[in-house]
């Protein structure tokens, strides 16, 4: 009798494991990938790459489901309404800024009343503020040159430190164009004619004291980190503020010198900020600001109104002091209402200046 198993290992359908005295195996299963290589022949192996079908994609459109699996594409800016809010903030920003400025410009320098009001809120000033000199003194005296340069070795450092070296460039190029152009404007385009109201003292607007402060202010705000930046709008609020004060009652300037300078730093750095999108650290706190700054205005309107009420004309006299000493002497009270109100003028502007260019790099 012949042996079965003798004819298994020439079955292909068997597994050659499956021999005389052992127990039977089950046949295994081919992979795919297994078949398609042993049914590939030799020349097809040695087939240039160029030779084998492309797994392209299909030319054909893709459904919801292919574009989700290729992954989400980048959003185009302009398409983002977020982004376009802040930039039609910016651009509105700056052109707030630059039409503020030619408007305070032309009613300070070219017109009877606005010499008027400009020179008696800085006499007033210095009237209601002399016991402060030596503060004043203090203050103005930090405006200098190796203090520039020293603050804008801080702002490369902060934004080196974030490895954002552009934010540096942004923040310089703000702090030097400003004040390139108000030395341009006050030394060569602006004047101030005499109208027979005041003494015949030559132009002194824009404030460059006051723009350096503002502009390295700013220049901090927008290197700082985000844990830092409401605070430095603080403080820069603050400083500015206190400059501004300072060379009021110095009597180097008149709050229209100081306005315009904070203005003009604000139109260089709204327009060179970047805007970020990232959360806002201390909004709240940051809307105090606002507020606050809105509450001087009225306080500055009220004041100066006041101060101002019944004034005549011809209450100046030039030579006495800027004018209008003899008128300050008769009525001191209107001194100290004066010195409130450009104090309240000056701070107002610089602390929405701070909010927003602060604002544009938040939610």
């Amino acid at each position: 009798m012949d042996d079965p198993n003798a004819a298994l290992p020439s079955d292909p359908t068997v597994d050659e494991s499956y021999t005389k005295g052992s127990r039977p195996v089950r046949p295994r299963a081919r992979s795919s990938a297994s078949a398609e290589t042993a049914g590939r022949s030799p020349r097809a192996e040695r087939a240039p790459a160029t030779q084998r079908p492309a797994r392209g994609r299909a030319s054909g459109p893709q459904t919801n489901g292919e574009a989700q699996a290729n992954g989400p594409q980048p959003r185009r800016l302009t398409s983002d309404s977020w982004y376009r809010r802040k930039l039609a903030r910016r651009l509105g920003g700056v052109a707030t800024c630059l039409v503020l400025t030619m408007l305070v410009s032309h009613v300070a320098l070219s017109t009877a009343p606005g010499q008027v009001l400009d020179t008696i809120l800085m006499e007033g000033t210095m009237r209601s503020a002399r016991r402060y000199e030596a503060f004043s003194t203090l203050i103005t005296g930090i405006v200098s040159v190796p203090v520039m340069v020293a603050a804008g070795i801080v702002v490369a450092l902060v934004a080196a430190a974030r490895r954002r070296p552009t934010l540096a460039g942004r923040a310089l190029g703000a702090v030097i164009g400003a004040n390139i152009t108000t030395q341009i404007l006050k030394d060569y385009i602006l004047t101030r004619p005499n109208l027979g109201v005041t003494t015949g003292a030559g132009n002194s607007l824009p404030s460059g004291h006051t723009t350096v402060a503002v502009t390295l202010s700013l220049a901090l705000i927008v290197v700082a980190p985000q844990w830092f930046r409401s605070p430095s709008a603080w403080i820069g609020w603050a400083w500015t503020s206190l400059m501004g004060v300072s060379v009021m009652m110095e009597g180097w300037h008149r709050p229209s010198d100081v306005i315009t300078a904070t203005l003009i730093a604000g139109a260089w750095a709204l327009a060179l900020s970047p805007i970020e999108r990232r959360p806002r650290h201390g909004a709240k706190v940051q809307r105090v600001m606002v507020w606050v700054s809105l509450g001087l205005i009225v306080i500055a309107l009220l004041a100066t109104g006041a101060a101002m009420w019944g004034f005549s004309m011809s209450a100046a006299s030039p030579g006495s002091g800027y004018g209008f000493e003899d008128f300050l002497q008769v009525r001191p009270w209107r001194s100290r209402v004066l010195g409130v109100a450009a104090v309240a003028w000056v701070s107002a502007v610089c602390g929405l200046i701070m909010h927003e260019v602060d604002r544009l790099a938040g939610e």
